[in-house]
């Protein structure tokens, strides 16, 4: 058997974005790597063109706050908290969001893996990082699986798990199986759960393979190798002219 690998991950939070450092060196994280090279799905791209780039650009910023707050709520609701719907989520949709991921939780009996957390940090021995929502067993089995609040379930979430099932297998010495659970306030449960078994593209179960491919054409788009991440900006604490142009 192989050794795992035990990586010194850091996640840094620069300029309102997260990074991953991995015993010392950038990692990009996979959502970064699919986000930037796969082509946009074609629903998106019509919506996009409907709506046009700049309310699409401010809708699509405001989905993803509430994602965060979504599964940020979700993992509240895993360590026992309760949630206050009228007073955090007063719109309707958000809240058959959580209301669906409880009816998950009660269909399903996930139980986080022993030793294990939501929200967990992930890395790979290919040079990439990234956070996974939930190591769970479902019927005594295996899961690491991932909340979805966007509108579709894309091929991309697909490959982002492939690429979290790798890491976590490197990490961890364990095989998982791989699920995405959509909150969809369109659903009468509130969620559509995807096992295994849907993990598909084209009729072809996703595999690490796949993603590594999708990361070698990241690479070839910023000339051959990972770019580094931008740098913060820093700022004296008083501005001030040194002569004045008008006396």
């Amino acid at each position: 058997m192989a050794k795992a690998y035990k990586p010194v991950i850091v996640k840094k939070q620069v300029n309102d974005e997260h990074y991953y450092y991995v015993d010392g060196k950038f990692y990009p994280s996979v959502t970064r790597i699919l986000s930037e090279s796969l082509p946009t799905p074609f629903a998106l791209r019509q919506w996009i063109g409907d709506m046009g780039n700049e309310k699409a650009q401010q809708k699509l910023e405001t989905a993803g706050a509430i994602g965060t707050a979504i599964h940020e709520a979700c993992e509240r609701l895993i360590k026992g908290k309760e949630i206050n719907l009228t007073a955090e989520f007063p719109e309707k949709r958000q809240k058959k969001m959580l209301v669906g991921f409880v009816n998950w939780f009660a269909k399903y009996q996930p139980k986080i893996i022993k030793g294990m957390h939501p929200e967990l940090v992930l890395a790979s021995s290919h040079g990439y990082a990234g956070t996974l929502d939930l190591p769970v067993t479902i019927d005594d089995k295996p899961y690491i699986v991932d909340i979805k609040t966007s509108r579709g379930v894309y091929d991309s979430h697909k490959l982002q798990l492939a690429a979290y099932r790798q890491a976590f297998g490197e990490m961890f010495q364990m095989d998982t199986q791989i699920a995405v659970l959509h909150l969809n306030p369109l659903n009468q449960a509130g969620y559509t759960f995807y096992p295994q078994e849907k993990m598909t593209i084209e009729g072809n179960p996703v595999t690490t393979k796949d993603f590594l491919a999708v990361f070698e054409v990241y690479k070839v788009l910023n000339g051959g190798s990972v770019p580094e991440p931008p740098m913060e900006d820093e700022y004296p604490d008083v501005l001030r002219l040194e002569k004045l142009l008008m006396e």
